[in-house]
């Protein structure tokens, strides 16, 4: 009877133990393990019109890829040389994991319209800048709107008159006297609601506002159809990519005869190419899926520019592609009308 206890005991303990073992091994920790993601061609996810582009080559966005840190993936990420470990406040700041997607969408949104709009500008297209409303980035715990506003928020109204631009919103905001009572007008998940508040002294700026941080959220009005599909994939970082690739659409140019053009970057409606992160595992993921070019933002900063390390993990990974510094969109259409295969 002892020897039957005594091995009952024993099994529970190893499964206890082995249950213990997961539990460390997948517990979340307050890290994430970013690496190289994946070079996706744009002619696949850009439609003008219903039409695909047909010519040779492509150009493509890269990807970092992303996931939570617990002891297994860290483990294993030591396998992969490009993999770095960051903690997770250096990812979502202030925001939780929900609002930063969130935030991301909205980046990835605005910056395929900041695309559309410099393409068709290059391209001599007519276009119209609609503005949809002001789009909520931030509340801040000290507001009268904190836990009324979300991320994600879409205001249209400030005390029942339309405003759709944050210029205008910040402007009147900072001319209401501290205390006085307002109200806003905003739209979320297609529902329009209303929010009650106040005007604060806001801290370490010394002037009226309310702690909420807004953008204009815009869209492109034009007789062009122009469609992405980006499903699973958010962030600023395509816009010179994807600003690229409409504009050889729309102006008919074959900038890439025959090449596999990769490359990263933020663009605004002046055309200018903004720093990203990660680039120095986006530089892996363009080698791997055949590019031969990869365009870097070369924009001065205090530490190193996204060009300086996009080359040290091209000469450390030992890359055969050519990366090529621009700091807006004209450059890198230059580099490919002059160096041609």
């Amino acid at each position: 009877m002892n020897k039957e206890l005594f091995k009952k005991k024993s099994f529970y303990l190893k499964v206890l133990g082995v249950l213990v073992i997961l539990f460390v091994l997948i517990f979340p920790l307050p890290y994430y393990i970013e690496s190289p993601g994946s070079a996706d061609k744009l002619n696949q996810i850009i439609t003008v019109d219903g039409k695909k582009d047909t010519q040779e080559g492509s150009f493509m966005m890269t990807t970092v890829q992303v996931q939570k840190a617990n002891v297994l993936t860290v483990l294993l990420s030591k396998l992969d040389r490009n993999a770095e470990l960051i903690p997770q406040q250096d990812i979502l700041g202030d925001s939780n994991s929900a609002e930063y997607e969130r935030i991301q969408e909205y980046n990835m949104e605005d910056s395929k319209n900041e695309a559309i709009q410099i393409a068709l500008e290059l391209a001599d297209i007519p276009y119209r800048r609609v503005y949809k409303g002001i789009y909520v980035l931030s509340v801040a715990d000290y507001s009268s709107f904190y836990k009324k506003l979300e991320v994600g928020d879409l205001i249209q109204k400030l005390n029942g008159k339309t405003m759709l631009q944050s210029d205008d919103f910040i402007q009147t905001l900072q001319k209401m006297p501290i205390d006085e009572s307002l109200s806003i007008g905003y739209e979320r998940n297609g529902h329009e609601e209303v929010a009650d508040g106040k005007i604060i002294k806001l801290p370490k700026l010394n002037r009226p506002g309310i702690g909420v941080t807004v953008v204009d959220q815009t869209s492109i009005d034009t007789k062009k159809d122009i469609q992405f599909n980006t499903q699973g994939v958010s962030g600023p970082s395509a816009g010179l990519m994807f600003s690229l690739e409409l504009y050889s659409m729309l102006s008919q140019k074959d900038l890439k005869q025959g090449r596999n053009i990769a490359g990263t970057g933020t663009i605004n409606d002046k055309g200018k190419v903004g720093d990203i992160g990660g680039i120095e595992k986006k530089v892996v993921a363009a080698e791997k899926a055949g590019a031969t070019i990869f365009f870097a933002p070369n924009n001065e900063t205090e530490g190193k520019t996204n060009y300086e390390l996009a080359k040290e993990s091209a000469d450390k990974n030992h890359l055969s592609l050519k990366v090529v510094p621009v700091k807006t969109i004209q450059d890198a259409i230059n580099y490919l009308e002059k160096h041609t295969p």
